[in-house]
């Protein structure tokens, strides 16, 4: 990656720089804030992060997840962050419909840079757009344009939200997604001192114990099996968080684990996020692909191992809708991957 000299005068030439990234931020997007945040400030600007909703309390041990701003929380003070920025940062999405109207109206497209991985994005930024599908997460991007833009070996903490960026955002170095390049940036990063016990210890371990209560009950009572398929389907119903204290984000990691679960070759979490409004999380092996499923909704995109979408129907509606797609256009399909991905891994053919 070489930066244009037009955006490298951009960022010397600003004093003042405005971050922003997704609603339900994830590791990567959260991971590519704080790297923005420490690196930029480490060159003397003064820099203002943003999310448009709550940020997630689990990715709290990142340095830098303090100072991110809620648009929701608090939209004045990032009304005035926008006002006062001369330069613009948007990390890890692709669609302006991601962010809500009065969010986007705050952006300059000729003032944006635009840094994102999802093969479903379309530019943002009028002026620059750095767009590499083929990257494992964004971290994996950011890593190439903070590493020139510094000019330098990053300091400890951009490479602490970086790492977690891209350890989370590969389950942990084993989707498809990773490549050779992956573990090297990997190793670079980790290079001594750093805290890797540590990182991996709040992204795999630190659970609390409503969370796993949580987990246990709808394992329990929600999740099933669709027909002979292997698919595995998990509503959930809002009163049940309600009931045992939990919040949408005690299940973010949930369409993920299902996946580690024997026969499953799909994973589809449905969750009511009002009574018009179910989001789904869709995760998947091999090359069944999860961003075709998701376009199929009334919003969705990401990855072809993982995706996002959102209907506006109630909950029980959803599902119906989203069983009746998987029956009667993708069973197929998914039966011959399965059957393929399967014949994978069996590694005695490797010998």
């Amino acid at each position: 990656m070489d930066i244009p000299a037009s955006l490298r005068a951009a960022v010397e030439e600003s004093q003042r720089i405005f971050c922003l990234s997704h609603p339900s931020a994830d590791g990567d997007a959260v991971g590519s804030l704080c790297g923005l945040y420490h690196a930029l400030s480490a060159l003397g600007k003064d820099v203002s992060l943003v999310l448009p909703d709550p940020k997630p309390q689990y990715l709290r041990y990142i340095p830098g997840w303090e100072t991110i701003l809620s648009y929701e929380e608090d939209p004045e003070t990032v009304q005035q962050k926008a006002q006062q920025a001369e330069l613009f940062f948007a990390v890890d999405f692709g669609k302006w419909d991601r962010i809500p109207e009065a969010l986007q109206a705050l952006i300059p497209r000729d003032r944006l840079v635009w840094i994102d991985h999802h093969a479903d994005s379309e530019p943002l930024s009028a002026v620059w757009n750095i767009w590499q599908p083929t990257a494992a997460a964004t971290t994996e991007i950011l890593y190439e344009f903070l590493t020139q833009l510094l000019k330098r070996t990053l300091p400890l903490p951009v490479r602490i939200a970086l790492y977690t960026g891209l350890l989370t955002d590969t389950g942990g170095f084993r989707f498809r997604s990773v490549t050779p390049k992956t573990f090297q940036i990997a190793a670079d990063l980790i290079e001594p001192p750093f805290p890797l016990e540590a990182i991996h210890h709040h992204v795999f371990r630190n659970k609390p114990l409503h969370q796993m209560r949580l987990q246990s009950y709808l394992f329990q009572h929600q999740l099933y099996r669709l027909d002979d398929l292997p698919v595995l389907m998990l509503p959930i119903p809002v009163r049940v968080l309600e009931e045992l204290g939990a919040t949408w984000e005690d299940v973010q990691a949930l369409s993920n684990q299902l996946l580690s679960l024997e026969g499953a070759l799909l994973s589809i979490v449905l969750k009511e996020y009002g009574p018009m409004e179910t989001r789904l999380s869709i995760r998947g092996a091999g090359d069944f692909p999860c961003h075709e499923l998701a376009a199929r909704f009334d919003r969705g995109g990401g990855h072809r191992n993982a995706a996002g979408a959102t209907l506006y129907q109630p909950l029980s509606q959803a599902l119906t809708y989203t069983e009746n797609l998987i029956r009667t256009e993708y069973a197929t399909d998914i039966l011959r991957e399965f059957e393929r991905f399967t014949r994978s891994l069996e590694l005695h053919q490797y010998a």
